[in-house]
């Protein structure tokens, strides 16, 4: 019952971020109304957090076998980390609202314009780009170009032209970390088999 309760949960908060990372691209697509809001509610989440832990607590204090007080642990953090994590993207993407934007003047946001062309050019996949990626989704598969083109995000540039990605489709999960959140795949490749979102 916990664990479902939690998952739940857990499951909002991850659609919350899925919903949320095209605007770090773009945060002029959200308005301060809307960044505030997100704040609102999940700071409340946050201050409100010790319910949970204090009701997984009495949950594990039942009868319950080590495998499921394990889970109720791991589903509680995980719940706690992506609450972090929308508060700090909410804060990040508070800095380029429309009204941010607006209130900038011609020569501020041309010389902003210049400086992200030549930082594209430099490296057009920036860390935490969202993207998508050639990747087999079997081992056995050696033709790089029968590879679907799956969900990605841009974990950093490891050589001139290539990059490091974590593979984001649930068909390749690896099993779950610590926290109980699932472990994708990561793969190195070239311009050529990435593309943006």
């Amino acid at each position: 019952m916990m664990t479902a309760v939690v998952l739940e949960q857990l499951a909002a908060n991850r659609e919350q971020l899925r919903t949320l990372e095209p605007a770090r691209r773009s945060p002029q697509l959200l308005d301060d109304h809307t960044v505030g809001r997100i704040k609102q509610v999940f700071g409340e989440q946050r201050d409100d957090m010790w319910l949970w832990v204090e009701t997984g607590e009495r949950w594990q204090a039942q009868d319950l076998n080590a495998v499921v007080a394990a889970k109720v642990d791991q589903y509680v953090e995980a719940f706690a980390a992506s609450n972090t994590v929308i508060l700090a993207l909410a804060d990040e993407l508070a800095a380029g609202t429309i009204e941010k934007t607006l209130a900038k003047s011609d020569l501020e946001l041309g010389v902003e314009t210049v400086v992200a062309a030549v930082s594209r050019a430099a490296n057009p996949f920036p860390d935490a780009t969202l993207v998508q990626v050639r990747h087999p989704l079997t081992e056995d598969d050696k033709d790089e170009t029968s590879w679907p083109w799956l969900p990605g995000v841009v974990l950093g540039m490891v050589a001139p032209g290539r990059w490091e990605i974590v593979v984001i489709d649930d068909r390749l999960v690896e099993g779950l970390d610590a926290d109980g959140d699932p472990v994708y795949p990561v793969c190195h490749r070239a311009a050529g088999a990435i593309r943006l979102r």
